[in-house]
């Protein structure tokens, strides 16, 4: 991204670090989380007292775009009035799929996966761009996206459809195309989870995972990402929470100065921002008092630490940063080369413009030619994965009786409406938890001539596998089963027996109207699975 001209000049970065106290430099070195859809009396504190560096927004603090709009002008405003007017980091959370803070009124993409199907690197840069306009003109200026994890590991209970896929160079690709679409468009981006995330089958937020690889597994899958997106310039990477004892053996990643300094800063050679993920999740909080672990993350190498939900551990943070610096735990030179690491890309990213306004144009949010990208992105990335002795496309006309299964409203509706003779669809809602063996009998009583499924968890890929191995129509032959995972691809692994599989990576209105659209053959599936489907285990 060129620097806008009213970026600073060193000599001007300088001059402000230079007036800055200790506690201001301290609070540039946090990101907080806040209560509520105002500027309430903590946020202002966050701001005014502790001198807040950044605030991250969740589904808390957000009503619609306009509210959003109205929020992170009055929280810039507050910043307006400290001592030296920093302004603020404001970042949220939008990698599209099933991560995004902003739903309503906005462009939300299918996930990553689901460009990894799609094997568009233009599609995947324009979803960059538009997420960038998007948030940018609501007040958001930094996004933790892209994930650049690679997901190796089937049983990844955190990781799944938010990757691009499996292979180092389509996330690369994918991942670095991201990256320029949003940042060429005055939004931060962030390659997350440093040193990768995406072999592990425990999720931090619950407990400390940890990958066990050597270097060369490390050097040419795990970090082969980290390395394309600092190519790319990417303003921020984030550290993960998780046990590499490879590089480190007693400490994870996010507090290690081993991973953080000696290899993301010295053998790779980034000089933008780390950021830690949420010191409050388990894989960090069950070990560490927050205020230790913050401490222990700047040491290690990191510019910010992020604590997003609970005031005392937020306060904790601060007050054992400060009193680290007072004491030389934190050298006033390591504390600087953060601060003025932070100052630069708040310039770089046109922070230091007043923001004019506070409310925004219809024609800025969610407009047709973004959603019709965000269509392109769904109806691009449908996989058929099977189709035994041609069974699709269906015909739309048919007067045949059709088994509709779907826990999903949006498929549900998208199959009925493509449909011309709803009167022989028989539609059966299933809840998201069930039993199969307490629904199949209430199915096989039935005789349809197709059974046409959306699944999206392994209890409904169940019911399909048992299904398939014990409906029978009325010439005493298994009734041909259309499955749609509306999820994760790896579901489609425990329903081998079906007649058709699709993948349709996301649950969302864009990927369930491109998956029926498929299953009559209004559009052709061009999309490439981007992971392996193991085989059904036992």
């Amino acid at each position: 991204m060129c620097a806008p001209a009213f970026a600073l000049t060193d000599e001007e970065i300088a001059a402000k670090l230079e007036r800055m106290s200790i506690e201001e430099k301290v609070g540039q070195l946090l990101i907080v989380g806040i209560g509520g859809k105002q500027v309430s009396q903590v946020a202002r504190a966050h701001i005014t007292k502790r001198f807040a560096g950044g605030i991250i927004l969740f589904g808390r603090n957000i009503q619609s775009p306009q509210q959003v709009a109205r929020l992170t002008m009055a929280l810039q405003q507050v910043a307006q009035q400290t001592p030296n007017a920093i302004p603020l980091f404001i970042a949220l959370d939008q990698e599209g799929g099933i991560v995004a803070r902003l739903k309503k009124g906005v462009t939300v993409f299918p996930g990553n996966l689901a460009l990894g199907a799609t094997r568009s690197e233009r599609l995947a840069e324009k979803a960059g761009e538009i997420t960038a306009i998007e948030l940018a003109a609501v007040g958001v200026n930094l996004n933790f996206a892209p994930v650049m994890d690679i997901n190796t590991n089937p049983r990844n209970p955190v990781i799944g459809v938010r990757a691009y896929g499996e292979s180092p160079m389509l996330v690369s690709q994918l991942g670095t195309a991201y990256i320029r679409g949003l940042q060429a468009n005055g939004v931060l981006a962030t390659a997350k989870h440093f040193p990768g995330h995406g072999d592990t089958h425990l999720d931090s937020h619950k407990k400390l995972p940890t990958v066990r690889h050597d270097k060369e597994r490390m050097d040419t899958v795990e970090l082969a990402p980290f390395r394309a997106a600092i190519r790319a310039r990417v303003a921020a990477i984030m550290s993960a929470h998780i046990l590499y004892p490879l590089l480190d053996a007693d400490t994870p990643a996010t507090l290690s100065h081993r991973i953080l300094t000696g290899v993301l800063r010295e053998q790779l050679g980034f000089e933008g921002l780390i950021i830690t993920d949420d010191l409050e999740m388990q894989a960090i909080d069950a070990h560490y008092q927050t205020g230790n672990a913050a401490v222990m993350a700047i040491q290690a190498g990191a510019d910010i630490v992020m604590v997003p939900w609970t005031l005392k551990k937020q306060q904790q943070a601060y007050n054992a940063l400060r009193n680290a610096v007072t004491r030389g735990d934190i050298s006033r030179n390591r504390l600087n080369e953060s601060v003025r690491r932070i100052l630069k890309a708040k310039s770089e990213f046109g922070m230091f413009k007043p923001r004019a306004g506070g409310t925004i144009s219809a024609r800025d949010l969610g407009n047709p030619r973004h959603l019709e990208i965000a269509q392109t992105i769904a109806t691009q990335a449908i996989t058929v994965v099977k189709n035994s002795d041609a069974i699709l496309p269906l015909n739309a006309e048919s007067r045949k009786p059709v088994m509709l299964i779907s826990a999903s409203r949006l498929f549900a509706n998208a199959f009925l409406k493509a449909h011309t003779d709803t009167a022989h669809i028989s539609h059966v809602k299933i809840p998201k938890q069930l039993d199969a063996a307490q629904l199949l009998p209430q199915l096989m009583r039935q005789q349809p001539s197709v059974i046409v499924a959306g699944i999206t968890n392994a209890q409904q890929a169940e019911l399909m596998h048992q299904l398939a191995q014990n409906t029978q129509n009325t010439q005493d032959t298994l009734t041909p089963i259309v499955v749609v995972s509306l999820a994760s691809p790896y579901l489609l692994g425990h329903c081998p027996d079906v007649a058709a599989a699709l993948a349709a990576y996301d649950g969302n209105y864009y990927s369930a109207l491109a998956a029926v659209e498929v299953i009559f053959g209004k559009q052709q599936a061009t999309g490439k699975l981007p992971v392996t489907i193991p085989p059904r285990v036992p």
